[in-house]
Parts: structure tokens; C-alpha cells; sequence
């Protein structure tokens, strides 16, 4: 999968997972109560539009003041019903559309003083057309005020509120079906008593002020004003539905989608007798009267301000195009910048639903802020197996050309990217295979590149198992480095190794070869151990990790070295030096190599000193002893004890020991100039 096609298969992928989940559980959901209560206030913090009439609806309040008056202190609730009969008919004169009682007349007073409640009884039986009790699913008014009001299909409403899941009151609806009959609200009850319009199946609360902003007076005060001022009552009641109903601090509150809104402030008096709108009935709280809850919802449906809900369906097409953009943001751009355009797109979505509330449309945000918020955490997952995978392959892909240290680097980010390098201590190997140009005479070039390849990954393996980089391939021949770009403290001892193995493994291949019937190769290898600077070499569109030098320069040299004396591994003795408490050396010659003036010491790694025998100790010092006469001009005898050393076990037959008499007898035969220094200089 391309990388372009799996960041368009995540969106897509996220898109329908949200699409699906939105038609499967359509909106709104039970995370979008919250935030419609967040939206309510929103809108009214922004201002909202002036009300273009006034409000249909009224509440008479029982509150404190009322019952603490002189005209109610010497009636117990229960026995207001002389109190109800002077509500009722001061409110039929000033000319109430409706009249609806939210408390329940659950039993009657003439239980216990004859005909005690007979003006109130008069009172609902001469204006039955216009008054609404509240009952409950569970029990009626007593049998004489149901009488009363003749109990027809309209005189009766359920005053029970359904909460959502949080607690928090956000709808009202028409017919309460926990009820066998169905009956209706008391809202929607008032409703048709009123004349006014039927009451929706539902209507949701989103009022655009606090909830006790609906016109509402104490009991007491409209009492007083019912014969001082009926003018004062006719003006705040006519052609209104009036509720009647407790604010009082602990009965029937309720908390409701307006819970974040101002509270209600108190009006100015507008008549001499004292009758002004009240306020919040309990500033510090963020419940309301309940009475206030059926008042919204009748407010709602006469001003022709219902909310209407986006069907489930948009938002879930809005929710996939959420889910959808925001998961393709994840798989392009970086998490901080992720992060920073979620939330714009999520302050955007949250403008477009207040300015859509502000036209009494409510879009359910809880689906489209998920899809905005979920997407781009699966998307990161997504794209981290992805890009681990992927980065997993450039490891491998990579590891073909380049050391893994490098390629570790390059994968975690872009530091090592950068051109410029360090000194440091590092050993350089340059090993050469011989009888390549035999064998490209004898072979095709199909075979001739498969056996060099062959050949070059015995000296690659033994590489990389000591931990070096293999740095360059130059024709059939391999440049690498220990001690870089990983640090290296036994370079030297690692670089000797892998030279040794190599030597065997190459030496094993060729004798297998040669046992068919095949060509083989055999290896030269020149080690030298020194500074270097080490990093990126080249241009800014193209590098190279590479070490630069004269300890590079010298190691190259020697890597015709072993062509010269007739061995496999020659190593310089800054070599020699770190590596001899691990290796037995002996000292081959001490050459001249181009562009050095100065003579460099050359050794010949023996074996491992832990698994060094007599014959390899006996052979170095035999060998040594030769050289020391050698240089001392002492021909005769240092190719006598040369060609003794051939017959020790383990000295090969055209090996060091066999080029140095040769050399030590023509020097016999053709004595050098007395300044003689005994280096030799090697051609390359």
C-alpha cells in the first residue's frame, strides 16, 4: 500500500465507521444534553433576538412572602381553598385564557368543616371552561373538585416531568404514556383549554432567557390587586395562560437544560396595590420551580419558538466528514499541528450550532466532536503501524547499503542528515580479492558476479559479526570501519578478528571450489588503527558516511601488502599495538607506502593469543631473529633461518618467510649501499 493510499483508506475507513455509527444510534446522544445546556448559554452570551411579542403565559407564585402575609398567615395550605376561590375569580375577570392549578387537590377540606370548600368548589364549577387541575399517574384530584370541573378530556394534566439520563429536565412532551389512559400534560391540557394550538409530541427546552423570566407574581399580590386594581390584573393576565404554582426553595424544583443562564431580575411595580414580575425565586441555585418548566414549554409553542432537532441522519453524514477530515489531518501532518486544527474544527462546529440555535434548530454535537476527536487517535495508530512497517522495510532495504547504526539514525529523525563529521579513534580495514581477473576469463559474467558476490559476503559476515560498518564496495574489493559510527572501544581487536575469519572463510570456499573443479578466490587485507573524521562526506543532495585520513590513506596501502609477502592479513603497528594483548603479531618488515615518508612498522597477525600453541610462538620468534640478522646486513644468515622456518608447521609454503630468503639472497649476492635502512617500499 502506497502511502498516499493507506492516508485515504484511514480517512475513508473512519468516515464510514462514524456514518455507521451514527444511523445505527442515531443523535442526539447522551453526551449532547450536556453540551445543548453549554449551547443555551452560548447564545445568550452572544445576544439573542428581541421578542417580537410579549409573552403568552403567566405564573402566579406561592412563595415565602405570599405565605407570610397577613391576608394567608392564618390558612394552612390545605385549607386554602377560600384563598384558590379569590385567584380564580379575580383571574376569570381580568379575563385568563386558562387557569391551571400545578399542585394536586388530593383530598378535600369538607372532610372536616362542612362545606368548607364550597366557594372554591363554585369557583371551578362556574369557570370549568377555562381551569386545568394537575394529577399524577398515580392519582386524581378528590372526587368533589373532579365533579367540579365536569372532568372532561382537557380539565385533567399530568404535572410529571421525565429527566434525562443526567438528571437535568430538557423536554416536555404532550401525552405521558407511563399512563394508561395517555393522558395528556398539563401543559398540553392548558394548551387545549387555552384553544390555542395543539402541543407537539415534544418540545424541547432552550429557552433563550432563564426559565423565571416568564412573567410570574406572588399570590399575594395579585390577591390585593384583585379589587384595588383589576385594571393591573387585567393588563398582566388578559388573554394569558396562567399557571398557579410553588417557587418556594425546597418543593418541586427541578434542573433544567437552562441551569448555565442569568437569573430572572425583579421588575418594577406596575400598579400602586404592589403588583410587580418577580425574579429568580432562589438566585443561588440552579433549580427552578417546576410550574416554570410547564410554562416554557406552553411559551414555546404560542410564540411559535420550538426547537426543532437535525434529524440523525445529517449529523451522522456531519460526523463522518468530521471523522473523515480529521483522520486525514492525523496521517499527513504532525500531532502538535493535529491537535491545533481538531480544535479549531471543533470551535468551528460549536459556532455553527449556536448561530443554527439562534433559528431554533438544535445540531447535536456529541457524534461530530467523537468523529473529530476519535478519528485522529486512531488515525495516529493506523499510521504509526504504517510508518513502523514501513520504516521497517527502509531498515532493511537500507541495512543492504549502509551500516545499521546509520540507518537507526536516520529512521529517528532527521539529525544525522546533516553534513560535517568528528574525529575519532577508529580502525580501517581494506580487503581485495585475488584472481579476479583469472576467473572473469574462464567464466560468464552471470557466474563471475554471483562468485564475487559470494566471495565479498564472507568478508561482510565476518564484519558485521565483530560490529563493524562495511563502508564502501570498490570493485571486488570492501572498505570498512570499527569505531564508527557506533563507538568502538576494541576496534583494533575487532578489526583483526574479522580479518582473521575472514581469511578462513575465504580460504575454505576457494578449497571447496577448487575440489569441483572451480576457480576460487583469496583475499589481501591491510588494518590500520588511528584518527580519523568520521560523519557525512559529499553534497547537500547526496552522502556519504565515510572516515577520512591518513590513517584511511595507509590502511589502503596496505592492502597490496599481503600480495607483496605472501600472506593474508598485514596490519600496521598502531594496530599491532592495541590489538596484541588479544593477538600473536610478529613483526613482518618495515616498509615505505606513498605519500608517507616515514617508514611504517608492518606485522602479521599469527592467531588468537588464547589459542596460540608452541609452534605459532616458535615460528614468530624464528621469524624475528631472521629479520633482526636481516637488518643487521647479515644476508646469508637470515635466509639460512628463513628457509629453516618453511619446514615449522602452520609457515606456508610461499609465505612471508619464503619471499624475505629470496629477498635476503639477492640482497647476498648484490650487497646494498651502506646506507642501506633496510625499508621497503611498497609500489602502491
Amino acid at each position: 500500500m502506497t502511502r498516499r493510499r493507506y492516508r485515504v483508506f484511514t480517512a475513508a475507513g473512519c468516515a464510514l465507521v462514524a456514518l455507521i455509527a451514527g444511523l445505527i444510534v442515531p443523535a442526539p446522544l447522551a453526551p449532547d444534553g450536556p453540551l445543548l445546556d453549554v449551547l443555551i448559554w452560548a447564545r445568550a452570551a452572544v445576544g439573542t433576538r428581541p421578542a417580537p411579542e410579549p409573552h403568552p403565559v403567566a405564573v402566579v407564585a406561592v412563595d415565602e412572602r405570599s405565605l407570610e402575609s397577613p391576608e394567608l398567615t392564618p390558612y394552612p395550605r390545605a385549607l386554602f381553598a377560600p384563598v384558590w376561590a379569590r385567584l380564580v375569580e379575580a383571574l376569570a375577570r381580568a379575563d385568563a385564557r386558562a387557569v391551571g392549578f400545578d399542585m394536586l387537590f388530593g383530598y378535600t377540606a369538607n372532610r372536616f368543616v362542612a362545606d368548607y370548600d364550597r366557594p372554591f368548589l363554585e369557583a371551578l364549577s362556574a369557570h370549568r371552561g377555562r381551569v386545568v387541575l394537575a394529577r399524577s399517574s398515580r392519582s386524581l384530584p378528590a372526587m368533589p373538585f373532579l365533579a367540579a370541573i365536569d372532568a372532561d378530556e382537557h380539565s385533567l394534566g399530568l404535572v410529571e416531568l421525565v429527566a434525562d439520563a443526567d438528571g437535568v429536565h430538557r423536554h416536555a412532551r404532550s401525552v405521558h404514556h407511563a399512563d394508561p389512559a395517555d393522558a395528556p400534560s398539563f401543559a398540553a391540557a392548558l394548551l387545549a383549554r387555552a384553544g390555542r394550538r395543539a402541543m407537539p409530541a415534544t418540545v424541547l427546552f432552550a429557552p433563550r432567557e432563564a426559565v423565571e423570566a416568564i412573567p410570574t407574581y406572588a399570590l399575594v399580590d395579585v390577591l390585593r390587586c384583585a379589587d384595588s386594581a383589576p385594571a393591573a390584573l387585567a393588563a398582566a393576565f388578559g388573554g394569558r395562560i396562567v399557571l398557579v404554582g410553588s417557587t418556594l426553595p425546597d418543593e418541586d424544583r427541578k434542573l433544567s437544560s437552562a441551569r448555565f443562564l442569568r437569573p430572572a431580575r425583579e421588575g418594577a411595580a406596575l400598579a400602586p396595590c404592589g403588583l410587580r414580575r418577580l425574579g429568580s425565586s432562589h438566585p443561588g441555585s440552579a433549580l427552578v420551580p417546576g410550574v416554570h418548566l410547564h410554562a416554557v414549554a406552553i411559551d414555546a409553542v404560542e410564540r411559535n419558538r420550538l426547537t426543532r432537532t437535525v434529524p440523525g441522519g445529517l449529523v451522522a453524514i456531519l460526523a463522518a466528514l468530521a471523522a473523515g477530515t480529521a483522520a486525514l489531518i492525523a496521517v499527513t501532518w504532525s500531532p502538535w499541528r493535529t491537535i491545533g486544527l481538531v480544535v479549531v474544527a471543533a470551535a468551528a462546529l460549536f459556532i455553527a450550532a449556536t448561530a443554527l440555535l439562534r433559528i431554533d434548530v438544535w445540531l447535536p454535537l456529541a457524534l461530530p466532536l467523537a468523529g473529530l476527536v476519535v478519528s485522529p487517535a486512531v488515525a495516529y495508530v493506523v499510521r504509526y503501524l504504517v510508518e513502523e512497517r514501513t520504516r521497517r522495510r527502509i531498515e532493511r532495504a537500507f541495512g543492504r547499503y549502509l551500516s545499521p547504526h546509520v540507518v537507526e539514525q536516520l529512521s529517528a529523525g532527521s539529525t544525522a542528515l546533516q553534513l560535517g563529521g568528528e574525529r575519532r579513534d577508529v580502525s580501517v580495514m581494506f580487503a581485495d580479492l585475488s584472481g579476479f581477473t583469472a576467473l572473469s576469463t574462464k567464466v560468464s559474467a552471470e557466474v563471475l558476479t554471483q562468485t564475487t558476490n559470494e566471495y565479498l559476503s564472507y568478508i561482510v559476515d565476518s564484519v558485521d559479526a565483530t560490529g563493524g560498518y562495511v563502508d564502501k564496495f570498490i570493485g571486488d574489493a570492501v572498505m570498512a570501519i570499527w569505531g564508527a559510527p557506533g563507538p568502538d572501544e576494541e576496534h583494533a581487536i575487532h578489526a583483526v578478528r574479522a580479518a582473521l575469519d575472514a581469511v578462513n572463510r575465504i580460504h575454505e570456499a576457494r578449497m571447496a571450489a577448487e575440489a569441483r573443479g572451480a576457480v576460487g578466490f583469496s583475499v589481501k587485507i591491510g588494518i590500520n588503527s588511528g584518527p580519523a573524521v568520521v560523519g557525512n562526506v559529499g553534497t547537500e543532495r547526496r552522502y556519504n558516511y565515510t572516515a577520512i585520513g591518513e590513517t584511511v590513506n595507509i590502511a589502503s596501502r596496505l592492502e597490496s601488502a599481503p600480495g607483496v609477502y605472501g600472506c593474508g592479513v598485514i596490519v600496521a603497528e598502531s594496530t599491532e599495538a592495541l590489538a596484541r594483548d588479544a593477538f600473536v603479531f610478529r613483526e613482518l618488515d618495515q616498509v615505505r607506502v606513498k605519500g608517507r615518508t616515514e617508514p611504517l612498522t608492518i606485522f602479521e597477525p599469527l592467531a588468537e593469543r588464547d589459542d596460540a600453541d608452541r609452534d605459532i610462538v616458535a615460528r614468530r620468534q624464528q621469524y624475528e631473529a631472521a629479520l633482526a640478522d636481516y637488518r643487521a646486513m647479515r644476508f646469508a644468515a637470515a635466509a639460512v633461518a628463513w628457509r629453516a622456518l618453511r619446514q615449522l608447521p602452520g609457515e606456508p609454503e610461499n609465505g612471508p618467510a619464503t619471499i624475505m630468503a629470496l629477498r635476503a639472497r639477492d640482497l647476498g649476492h648484490r650487497p646494498p649501499d651502506p646506507t642501506w635502512d633496510a625499508v621497503w617500499t611498497l609500489m602502491k
